[in-house]
């Protein structure tokens, strides 16, 4: 009878203790890339290393807040007014007179990847108004350079740990000067000076993981994250 027992106890212990490991297992069970990873090179050729990222859409804000005009890709257009901006440093609408206004921006990212590599100090944010987008340059500008031609905004963001599948948002603002311009036919309109913006999302140790003396690693668009190329923002009253 005590046998009995105790075979039945050791079972139920060992049941138990399975179950335990079993749900350990689950907890941790490392996800697999999403396909949106496999991402490429600017010349279409595979990258050597996945994305892990992709930028869902990026926001530009009212001052109130609310969604003023919202970008899902490259190479798109949208006409904001320059009252809406977070501030606008000339209200006028004398013509010659320049000013400039400043927008707070909101990128949605989604994590698509696991790291190639853990970061650094973060995660890079930054942006160009060069018309070449993507394809500018990743080699350094001047000795110890390792951002390229390339505006880094504020600090390097350690807090993308979110796992793959999630979404979350970046918010940072931009100031775009203008001068006011007369088109002819009594259209007198805020002229924005910069063509086009590029937005681009590194990992600070992936990115300088690549040979970037050589094609295509000597683009930006090559070693980021992910990235939305010319985005055309016009102004208006």
């Amino acid at each position: 009878m005590k046998t009995h027992y105790y075979f039945s106890l050791v079972n139920r212990i060992f049941l138990y203790v399975f179950l335990i490991l079993v749900l350990s297992c689950a907890d941790h069970e490392i996800q697999d890339n999403l396909p949106e990873s496999e991402c490429t090179a600017v010349n279409g050729s595979p990258r050597q290393y996945p994305c892990e990222f992709i930028i869902e859409k990026i926001t530009f804000l009212a001052k109130d807040g609310s969604d003023l005009g919202i970008f899902t890709g490259s190479e798109q257009t949208r006409t904001l007014s320059r009252f809406q901006a977070k501030s606008n440093s000339y209200a006028g609408n004398v013509v010659g007179q320049m000013g400039v206004a400043t927008f707070d921006i909101r990128v949605t990212l989604k994590r698509v990847a696991s790291p190639s590599f853990p970061v650094n100090q973060g995660y890079l944010l930054g942006f160009t108004h060069n018309s070449s987008g993507k394809n500018i340059l990743h080699t350094p500008k001047f000795p110890g350079d390792t951002y390229g031609e390339r505006n880094l905004v504020g600090s390097p963001v350690t807090t993308l740990d979110m796992p793959i599948g999630e979404s979350r948002d970046l918010i940072f603002d931009m100031i775009f000067p203008y001068q006011i311009t007369d088109f002819g036919g009594g259209v007198i309109e805020p002229f924005s000076f910069f063509s086009s913006t590029s937005i681009f999302i590194d990992n600070d140790v992936t990115t300088l993981k690549f040979d970037r003396t050589v094609y295509p690693y000597t683009r930006v668009g090559s070693v980021v994250e992910a990235y939305f190329e010319k985005l055309v923002i016009r102004l208006s009253n």
